[in-house]
C-alpha cells in the first residue's frame, strides 16, 4: 500500500473496532492506491468524484432506515469538521448548531424530513458570500439536511464530499487536500457504516509545509 511522506493519514489502517465488508475495504484499498488530479498530487490521472461514485457503491445505496442512517453519519462527520470554519467568521451564527440539534434528533427517532427542508433553512444557499470557506462550510450544511431525506441522500452525500475534499470549507490548506481524502476513506466511512462519526475531525488548524515540498 502507498504511504504519504507528509500529513496526518498516512498509512491505510482502518479502525481496530470497525466492522465493515470485504469488498468494502477491498474497494477503500483500490481508492487509496490512486493519485488524483483534484488533490494536486504529483503524476495524479485519476478523478477523484470517481473515487467517490466508486465508494459509494460498494457502500451501498440508502434503501433501508439502516444505510439511510449510514448516509447521515457521513454527512454529519464532515459537517462537524467543517464547523469551525463557520464559527471563525461568523461566531454569532448559530444555523450550524441548530441543524446539529435536528441531525442528533434525527439519529435517535428517525422519520422522513421534507424535501423542501434544506431550502427552507438555506433560502439563499446560492448566493455568493464573502468567504468562499464559509460558502463551501454551508453548503455541507445544507446538504447533510439534504441527506435526512432518503431521495436525496446520495446526491448531497457526492455534493459535500466534493465540496469538503476539493475546496476550503475544512482546512485552506490545499496540501492537505489528499491527507483529507485519506481521512474520509480510513475514518469516515468505516466509522459510518458501523453508525458512528468519526473519532477523529480533521482540522484545519493542522498545518502544511507548502505544496512545492509535496511529491
Amino acid at each position: 500500500m502507498i504511504e504519504f511522506d507528509i500529513g496526518y493519514y498516512t498509512d491505510f489502517k482502518l479502525p481496530n473496532n470497525s466492522d465493515i465488508p470485504e469488498q468494502l475495504q477491498q474497494t477503500l484499498r483500490t481508492v487509496w492506491e490512486r493519485k488524483y488530479r483534484d488533490l494536486y498530487e504529483t503524476g495524479g490521472n485519476s478523478d477523484v468524484e470517481e473515487a467517490f461514485v466508486e465508494v459509494m457503491t460498494a457502500f451501498g445505496m440508502p434503501h433501508d432506515p439502516i444505510s439511510h442512517q449510514r448516509y447521515v453519519y457521513i454527512a454529519y462527520g464532515i459537517a462537524l469538521a467543517a464547523k469551525p470554519t463557520i464559527k471563525h467568521y461568523f461566531p454569532e451564527e448559530h444555523k450550524a448548531d441548530i441543524i446539529q440539534g435536528i441531525v442528533s434528533c434525527w439519529l435517535k427517532d428517525g422519520g422522513e424530513i421534507p424535501e423542501t427542508w434544506a431550502d427552507t433553512l438555506f433560502p439563499n444557499i446560492n448566493k455568493i458570500g464573502k468567504y468562499q470557506a464559509t460558502d463551501e462550510a454551508y453548503n455541507i450544511f445544507y446538504g447533510l439536511m439534504q441527506t435526512l431525506n432518503t431521495k436525496t441522500a446520495y446526491n448531497a452525500i457526492l455534493d459535500i464530499m466534493y465540496d469538503a475534499i476539493t475546496g476550503d470549507p475544512i482546512s485552506g490548506f490545499t496540501e492537505a487536500r489528499r491527507d483529507m481524502f485519506n481521512w474520509w476513506l480510513i475514518e469516515v466511512i468505516p466509522a459510518a457504516y458501523c453508525l458512528q462519526l468519526p473519532s477523529t475531525l480533521y482540522s484545519g488548524k493542522w498545518d502544511f509545509p507548502p505544496l512545492s515540498q509535496c511529491a
